[in-house]
């Protein structure tokens, strides 16, 4: 396929999430069929259900992931539960923003102002109590400059 003469104005495309993930789905995959059915079901369903947890506590705790955990529990209801897949994708927390970033591999402006605006607080925080420190202090401000150039450098939605 040649491509068109004027491209000079037509954005890079964004490679999917699925293409960014360093998992290889397709071992996963043979991995859980080698489980019996209610085995894999029950596998599937607890790893969920962690992984929920796990992403909750990221919402609230700064540095700690939270859309790899909640993706992955995506994948797992996916294959477990329609009923704990439904409950992810409609909750009022996260499911708009999990839905955003699966589908389309975007973070919303509301989403990325927020979480750089708690990252800074949490971070600014710490380095008050970490102020006798000074590597310490070095140390937050350069991960939270880091985790922040991430923040925007994800495709951006509305």
């Amino acid at each position: 396929m040649k491509p068109s003469p004027d491209t000079r104005h037509s954005r890079p495309a964004t490679p999917s999430p699925a293409a960014q993930c360093p998992i290889d789905h397709a071992a996963a995959e043979r991995a859980a069929r080698a489980l019996p059915g209610p085995v894999r079901r029950a596998v599937f369903l607890g790893v969920g259900s962690l992984s929920v947890s796990a992403g909750i506590i990221g919402i609230v705790v700064p540095l700690w992931p939270t859309t790899c955990f909640l993706l992955l529990a995506a994948w797992c209801f996916a294959r477990s539960s329609p009923r704990a897949e439904r409950w992810l994708y409609e909750n009022r927390l996260f499911g708009r923003y999990l839905a955003a970033y699966r589908e389309r591999g975007v973070i919303s402006t509301r989403v990325r102002r927020g979480a750089t605006i708690f990252l800074w607080s949490a971070i600014l925080v710490s380095a008050v109590f970490a102020a006798g420190q000074l590597w310490l202090v070095a140390l937050l401000l350069l991960i939270a400059a880091l985790v922040t150039a991430h923040l925007y450098s994800l495709p951006g939605e509305g």
